[in-house]
């Protein structure tokens, strides 16, 4: 998994960057996925970097505590399977941003399905 990662980070350094306009208090709205890709992709010397990491990281926490919380009972069955190793919030926040540069079709979706849909192909269950 290690070197998966590693390959999608390498990957990603390839892709085209991100032009993006700083964040505003609209993108805390969550009308779409791309305004969690603003936020999640605030730069650290960014005024609003702590509302919009905290906004970003909390939402990924509630998304995996939620799907942990449906697949607590010995008949789970996951949608995505994280690895062994412990992925931080900033860790898959950067993956998901990442990946919404390679996926942009699904930005204008909910932010919701298209975290889940990020799991599901970054973290297959076997």
């Amino acid at each position: 998994m290690r070197k998966f990662i590693i390959a999608a980070l390498t990957a990603a350094t390839m892709l085209p960057l991100h032009t993006q306009a700083a964040p505003s208090i609209d993108n805390f709205e969550l009308r779409n996925a791309q305004d969690l890709v603003d936020l999640c992709a605030v730069p650290d010397n960014d005024p609003m970097v702590e509302a919009a990491h905290g906004f970003c990281y909390g939402f990924l926490s509630g998304a995996g505590s939620y799907h942990r919380a449906l697949n607590a009972g010995e008949d789970a069955h996951p949608i995505y399977c994280l690895p062994k190793t412990v992925v931080s919030r900033a860790e898959v926040a950067r993956l998901f941003v990442d990946w919404s540069l390679a996926n942009s079709q699904y930005m204008d979706e909910p932010a919701i399905d298209t975290l889940i849909r990020f799991a599901v192909q970054t973290w297959p269950c076997k």
